[in-house]
C-alpha cells in the first residue's frame, strides 16, 4: 500500500511539473504542435523511469511499460484538449 501512494505521488508530482515546464516552453517559442508533444512525452518517460527503485513492488520492466503507458496518455489527453480548445476558440 505504501509502495503505491509513493507511485501515485511520483506520477501526480511528475504531471505538475510536465504541465509547468509545458506552460513555460509554449510562453516562451511556439513550436510545431506534434515535435514539442514527442519531445515532452520522452521527457515525461525519462523522468518517470528515473523514479524507480528497486524497493518498489514492481520490477524495472513493469515499471518501464506504467511509464510508458503514462506518457502516451498524456499525449492523447493534450491532443485532445488542443482539438477542444481549439473548437472553442472557433465557436467565440
Amino acid at each position: 500500500m505504501r509502495a503505491l501512494l509513493s507511485l501515485a505521488a511520483l506520477i501526480a508530482g511528475l504531471a505538475f511539473h510536465g504541465a509547468y515546464a509545458q506552460s513555460v516552453a509554449q510562453s516562451e517559442s511556439p513550436k510545431e504542435p506534434s515535435k514539442d508533444v514527442r519531445a515532452q512525452a520522452d521527457s515525461w518517460f525519462k523522468d518517470c523511469k528515473q523514479g524507480w527503485d528497486a524497493a518498489t513492488h514492481m520490477t524495472r520492466r513493469d515499471y518501464e511499460r506504467t511509464c510508458l503507458r503514462m506518457a502516451q496518455e498524456r499525449v492523447k489527453f493534450m491532443r485532445d484538449w488542443e482539438k477542444t480548445s481549439g473548437d472553442r476558440a472557433k465557436s467565440k
